[in-house]
């Protein structure tokens, strides 16, 4: 039988793993083991742990794992901040399965109201998978439903902006685009 893991494990394992998928899928691999075979006095929950599963599943590359391992994480009735679901919806984008997780998304959203959590959670997402326009939405729906929170909303906007600036910038293209404009040439 192993040591109960506590959240200090969890971080330490997490921390220390290879950047390659090799390291990642033995790290996913160590995760769901432990989550498999709960033990008294473990403080991180079997939800927790099959979520990091999943996401280093998907460093690893290996989308439809992810997303069986979010789907357990879920099933466990365990609550991932900010909402268990939450990685479903990511582990779905990650398989390409957008519509599906656009109307995961809406459930949650629906369900969890005003919490600003969540909209930053589903929104970087969504951003993150290039889908602007979606996350974009999320944002906007989140800023209207916590419009009496100055922080939430702050913390939104913040977020909408950020995800509406490209992702890479090459200034040297810029500049050579800008400079035959006004008549000279780059060297």
């Amino acid at each position: 039988m192993r040591a109960p893991v506590s959240c200090d494990d969890l971080e330490r394992v997490e921390l220390n793993a290879a950047n390659d998928a090799r390291g990642q899928r033995a790290v996913a691999d160590l995760l769901q083991s432990w989550a498999r075979r709960a033990v008294p006095g473990d403080s991180v929950s079997r939800g927790r742990l099959l979520v990091a599963a999943s996401e280093h599943a998907a460093f690893a590359g290996d989308a439809s794992r992810a997303l069986r391992l979010a789907r357990q994480a879920l099933a466990t009735g365990d609550v991932v901040a900010p909402d268990t679901r939450c990685y479903v919806v990511s582990a779905l984008l990650v398989c390409g399965h957008l519509r599906e997780a656009v109307v995961l998304a809406d459930e949650v959203l629906d369900s969890r109201g005003d919490d600003v959590d969540v909209y930053l959670h589903l929104g970087e997402e969504f951003s993150w998978h290039r889908q602007a326009e979606e996350a974009s939405r999320i944002y906007t729906l989140g800023m209207f439903r916590c419009a009496g929170d100055d922080d939430a909303t702050e913390q939104l906007l913040g977020a909408w902006r950020r995800g509406r600036a490209p992702r890479t910038l090459d200034l040297r293209e810029r500049l050579a685009a800008a400079v035959p404009a006004q008549g000279g040439g780059l060297d």
